[in-house]
């Protein structure tokens, strides 16, 4: 299993958290004090999003929590998930907005999946898509 540092928030005190993945298995292994928990998913990101799930008291300073950030099928396949696409409403996505969920960030971040659903699907519409449900 690979090692990935993220640094997060708790009770607003800055800490670094690591957490263990495979991109061959899609699995995250992710600890807090005495917890040790497996996650599992379609892909990486997914993997994060279910921690971010659990743990909602942590705030994780990375692209991966961030709520306009979501990899597309292909770089979900491509990149087991670790690879993702920041979106800006209106604007079609290119290479240019690929980012690495495990990279620092600290604005407009979420421990809500969901949230990040809604941004893409308000974000396909914003193109002009006409059945954007279909995409979620």
């Amino acid at each position: 299993m690979k090692t990935q540092k993220i640094k997060t928030l708790i009770n607003n005190e800055e800490r670094e958290i690591t957490v263990r993945y495979n991109a061959v298995k899609l699995i995250m292994r992710f600890s807090e004090d005495n917890f040790i928990k497996i996650y599992e998913g379609k892909d990486l990101y997914v993997c994060l999003a279910k921690i971010r799930t659990d743990f909602s008291h942590i705030t994780f300073l990375c692209k991966g929590a961030k709520t306009n950030v979501k990899p597309s099928r292909m770089t979900s396949q491509m990149s087991a998930g670790l690879v993702a696409y920041e979106m800006t409403l209106g604007k079609q996505a290119t290479d240019e907005d690929l980012v690495q969920i495990f990279d620092y960030e600290e604005k407009n971040l979420t421990n809500n999946p969901q949230e990040q659903i809604d941004f893409f699907k308000k974000w396909l519409a914003s193109l002009g898509a006409v059945d954007y449900e279909k995409f979620g």
